[in-house]
């Protein structure tokens, strides 16, 4: 994004409408969910839900748009956390339920640019349609992905197997990276499981994964695979790997999220593969797609 078109950016609109970050314990916090349970083009309790993903108390939720000092017109949530990335330590925050009234929509683009002048990295999956072009127009660069669902009894008939699950905190603390334990540690608080796998009852030859385990409606249940620490390893015994999740949390299908969705489960039960978009601002070079401190570990 040119620095002229983002200057011409900040000009536009009204200057009766401002935009400034909300907490949770903030004065506008009560009026900020009266503002999501009356908009209708978002469900209420699910943004509720985001908004309890926290991995930085200090940041704000989000960031509104307000009008002569009390009406809140927009929102833009916000989820900010440190991460590891490369070795480094990286500020990220991740876009979530972008919302405007229809009267201050041509105003939508203040909301975002308090965070691009934050210059941090900046992430957001699949937004609706309409912001897809206002990201690129801002300099966002889009990447597809796919989340992946295949029929778990595809595992079955499985019988030697040399894999070990546990939830033991002791083993995550003594076995993984500095890099997988600050994950583990962020993430604790999240309603999500943390599986350590280790392979002939070697601890130190290992992996980690954070799943949750769904119900979606007919009463079909998901075991969500949100972060494997090593997918090549995690390739090389997925089929061992996938009958002991089976068992441990028996549920009908398993699902991914993948840069290329041959990455995983090549030869199961392919029950359907969702082609979706991420959008990044500054990325960092060598970043590896995953979906942690994210609205998706909802």
């Amino acid at each position: 994004m040119s620095k002229i078109f983002f200057t011409k950016l900040k000009k536009k609109g009204s200057s009766n409408v401002k935009v400034i970050p909300i907490y949770r314990d903030d004065k506008n916090y009560f009026f900020l969910e009266n503002f999501l349970k009356n908009q209708k083009f978002l469900n209420f309790k699910e943004v509720e839900d985001i908004l309890k993903i926290n991995f930085d108390q200090d940041k704000p939720v989000g960031y509104i748009l307000i009008k002569d000092e009390k009406n809140i017109e927009g929102f833009l949530g916000t989820i900010f956390s440190k991460r590891q990335i490369n070795g480094e330590t990286v500020e990220h925050c991740y876009l979530h339920s972008w919302i405007v009234s229809k009267k201050h929509r041509f105003e939508a683009f203040k909301l975002i640019i308090p965070i691009i002048e934050k210059n941090i990295f900046l992430s957001t999956y699949s937004p609706i349609k309409s912001l897809e072009g206002l990201y690129k127009k801002l300099g966002f660069e889009e990447v597809e992905f796919f989340s992946k669902f295949v029929l778990s009894f595809s595992f079955i008939g499985f019988k030697k197997n040399n894999v070990s699950f546990s939830e033991e905190k002791s083993h995550f603390k003594e076995f993984l990276s500095s890099k997988e334990t600050k994950i583990l540690d962020d993430h604790i608080a999240t309603n999500t499981r943390k599986i350590f796998i280790y392979f002939d009852n070697n601890k130190k030859d290992n992996l980690f994964l954070i799943v949750k385990k769904k119900t979606k409606k007919y009463f079909f249940t998901i075991l969500d695979i949100i972060y494997i620490s090593n997918l090549n390893k995690f390739k090389l015994h997925e089929d061992k790997i996938g009958l002991k999740l089976l068992r441990k949390f028996k549920t009908i299908f398993f699902k991914t999220n993948i840069l290329n969705s041959d990455d995983i489960f090549l030869n199961r039960y392919l029950v359907k593969n969702i082609k979706k978009k991420v959008y990044y601002h500054n990325k960092p070079l060598n970043f590896k797609f995953d979906i942690l401190y994210s609205e998706l570990l909802k």
